[in-house]
């Protein structure tokens, strides 16, 4: 509902947000709230509206491949991400763990940080879910494993988009982790391919309209889990969003789960 072509206007989604069909929102931290938080958050909370789930800014996985100066960073801004779900409310928090340029080339480093993320989230007492994000070196699965490896205790949030650009959504969903609660939050989305391109990940298709076939896809999630799900495919507009079309994809997933 919300990005550049609005100029990253929170009003958006405070305004149109008792028109969309859902249970509750998402909100995407971005560096354009940093220098105006307390009114975003002041906003949230007085919309009335639900916001279960807060996305961390991406580029706090860059930093945390960084060096020790970075790395402080990528805390600093964690703990204030944390701070801003326990504000609106929110239950879960979702990271990319890994992002930009970097992507997963050092996540080494980014494992290192595993510890201190987990208890900064706890301070804030928001659940931190990580995201099978795309990969340049390895794929999320091999990588959530190395997560598991470190935190038997881990939980993550599976993006069916980009299952479809690892060509891994048949093993995510015959794995067991949603129904088991390893998988604790999904994102819907579609993808157009081909696999590993990381050219297709934009833009981002309307439920239905990509190569994911997420009909059959919804219905297997739909025996499996039950917990929350984001639509995150955007209709972002100059003046607002469209809520029409927001509220056609939210009609989609309804169609399955």
């Amino acid at each position: 509902m919300v990005g550049r072509a609005n100029g990253w206007n929170h009003r958006i989604f405070i305004e149109n947000g008792k028109e969309i069909e859902a249970d509750g929102f998402e909100l995407m931290m971005v560096k354009a709230y940093y220098e105006k938080l307390d009114i975003v958050l002041r906003d949230c909370v007085a919309s009335g509206l639900t916001f279960g789930v807060i996305h961390a800014e991406k580029d706090i996985g860059y930093y945390l491949s960084g060096d020790e100066e970075d790395q402080a960073e990528a805390l600093r801004l964690f703990s204030v991400n944390c701070e801003a779900g326990r504000a609106i409310g929110a239950e879960k928090l979702v990271l990319h763990l890994w992002s930009g340029p970097r992507s997963d080339n050092d996540l080494a480093r980014n494992l290192m940080m595993l510890d201190d993320l987990y208890e900064i989230a706890e301070r804030s007492r928001i659940r931190l879910l990580i995201e099978n994000v795309p990969c340049a070196m390895r794929d999320p699965i091999t990588n959530l494993s190395r997560v598991t490896q470190k935190r038997p205790d881990a939980q993550f949030v599976y993006d069916v988009r980009f299952g479809a650009f690892h060509e891994q959504n048949e093993r995510i969903v015959s794995s067991g982790a949603l129904s088991s609660g390893r998988i604790d939050h999904v994102h819907l989305s579609d993808y157009v391919g081909p696999p590993h391109d990381f050219a297709s990940l934009r833009p981002i298709l309307h439920l239905g309209k990509g190569i994911i076939g997420l009909e059959a896809l919804l219905s297997r999630i739909a025996e499996a889990y039950h917990g929350t799900l984001t639509l995150e495919s955007p209709e972002i507009l100059e003046a607002g969003c469209a809520v029409d079309v927001i509220n056609q994809d939210l009609a989609f997933v309804k169609r399955f789960i």
